[in-house]
């Protein structure tokens, strides 16, 4: 054995044996039952029992146990969450979200007339008021869900630095997917003798919280229409 294979088994040694260790730790700290077959010093780190942690702690593991204790929690159990760049961005998104919300709202131009005309029926200045009252709406919406989101992470202790590029996404879709709800849905319907009327900031709070729902219904919609593409399809062949 070389050098650099030597030096590379002591290191993923060291690295197993960092990863007993925060999953010894954070099992004792939790209350998580271990099979009593793992043994409590580090002297004998093997796979099998590595695996037998992995899977008694599951969902939370080694990466996100240390990253959270690291950045989140802090050695001495206090919060630091505004270290974590991730929770920063998030924080100030939704103060930047709620200020548009109630700065856009103060103007004359969006009320219950404009907002029901929707986007054909305005233009100008007014319809770009309007569409930023709806997109604000509709990332305070989404903001809601992801900060949900990273406080269930938080206390699971599933929640990774590269869980960033799937927020990122998710801000994007929710955005949209409030707009789209919004622009395509109107509700009023009478419950209790009361008439209740569904207005754009609710639709698009609804759209860009649920985003993950409205992508599966439009995805369910798609897919329907390729089965029947499909299905068609031979006989369409057969008439040309």
């Amino acid at each position: 054995m070389d050098t650099t294979t030597s030096n590379q088994v002591i290191t993923n040694s060291q690295l197993l044996a960092e990863e007993y260790r925060a999953i010894l730790q954070y099992a004792m700290r939790t209350g998580t039952v271990l099979p009593s077959s793992v043994h409590l010093t580090e002297a004998k780190v093997d796979i099998d029992t590595y695996n037998t942690l992995l899977h008694s702690i599951a969902p939370a593991s080694p990466k996100s146990i240390k990253y959270i204790d690291e950045n989140i929690l802090g050695l001495d159990c206090t919060l630091k969450w505004y270290q974590v760049p991730l929770l920063r961005m998030c924080m100030i998104v939704t103060l930047v979200a709620l200020v548009m919300l109630i700065g856009v709202s103060l103007s004359p131009d969006v009320n219950a007339e404009n907002q029901a005309g929707g986007i054909l029926a305005t233009s100008g200045r007014i319809l770009l008021i309007n569409m930023i009252f709806v997109c604000s709406a509709a990332l305070l919406g989404v903001m809601f869900f992801i900060l949900k989101t990273i406080n269930q992470k938080v206390k699971t202790y599933t929640l990774l630095p590269v869980d960033v590029i799937e927020l990122n996404i998710t801000i994007v879709i929710g955005v949209v997917s409030g707009f789209v709800v919004s622009e395509l849905f109107l509700y009023t319907g009478a419950t209790l003798g009361n008439e209740i009327e569904m207005q754009k900031m609710t639709l698009a709070l609804l759209g860009g919280f649920s985003s993950d729902a409205i992508f599966s219904i439009l995805q369910g919609i798609v897919n329907k229409i390729k089965m029947l593409l499909s299905t068609g399809s031979p006989a369409l062949l057969g008439n040309s």
